[in-house]
């Protein structure tokens, strides 16, 4: 309200000084615009971070905020086009098989240098075995890996932002935190089992990319 009435002031003081060709009332007029103009962005400022402080989802709030100020409503992701040893592809179906004949070779290497590296360290265990043997007198002390408590686990649940997104499983961490108390035993075995084996389930490593729709866009 404060704002909207030294609006209509710099208005008055605007319509004063273009009709005056008193310097005074015009240099008056520019400090007061300065003045006014820093007061707009700290209370925009503000008002941002108040909107930001009270969202359960900064991050999404914070992308929506950028949208709105710089007027993006919908993001663009369509590849329109891909240059393919000095041929441009156009169809859709094209450019997916490109990027598919590119990347299943590097997929392969990867499998490939998985199998050398685990072969490489049954070497290095051996060594470093025979090592600890021949020149150690007190042999190390045994590591010991501390599993996870349905209690721990629970209580790393409740500290997760609720969202209603989910994985693979369509299980959002929204109804997960609802449900922590009755289904925690589950999420205990495979964190207990990821840690004890040092293997990632591969199933929790899968995301759904969506793609926004434009507005006003048929579906």
């Amino acid at each position: 309200m404060g704002i909207k009435t030294s609006c209509r002031h710099k208005r008055e003081l605007y319509l004063t000084s273009r009709n005056n060709n008193d310097e005074i009332l015009k240099r008056h007029y520019q400090a007061y615009c300065k003045i006014l103009l820093k007061v707009i962005k700290e209370a925009k400022k503000l008002y941002y971070d108040t909107e930001i402080q009270k969202s359960n989802n900064k991050c999404k709030s914070t992308w929506e905020i950028i949208k709105k100020l710089t007027n993006n409503h919908y993001t663009h992701t369509d590849v329109q086009g891909l240059m393919i040893d000095n041929k441009y592809l156009k169809d859709q179906q094209d450019i997916a098989d490109a990027f598919n004949d590119y990347f299943s070779p590097i997929v392969y290497n990867i499998n490939k240098n998985k199998v050398n590296k685990k072969n490489n360290n049954s070497a290095k265990v051996f060594l470093t075995q025979y090592y600890l043997e021949q020149n150690c007198v007190h042999p190390p002390p045994s590591l010991v890996i501390k599993t996870f408590s349905t209690t721990e686990i629970t209580s790393i649940i409740k500290t997760l932002k609720s969202k209603n997104s989910h994985g693979f499983d369509e299980i959002s961490v929204k109804l997960l935190k609802v449900s922590a108390r009755y289904i925690c035993s589950p999420p205990t075995h495979i964190c207990n089992k990821s840690v004890l084996s040092g293997i990632f389930p591969d199933h929790m490593k899968f995301s759904y990319v969506k793609q926004e729709r434009k507005q006003n866009e048929p579906n």
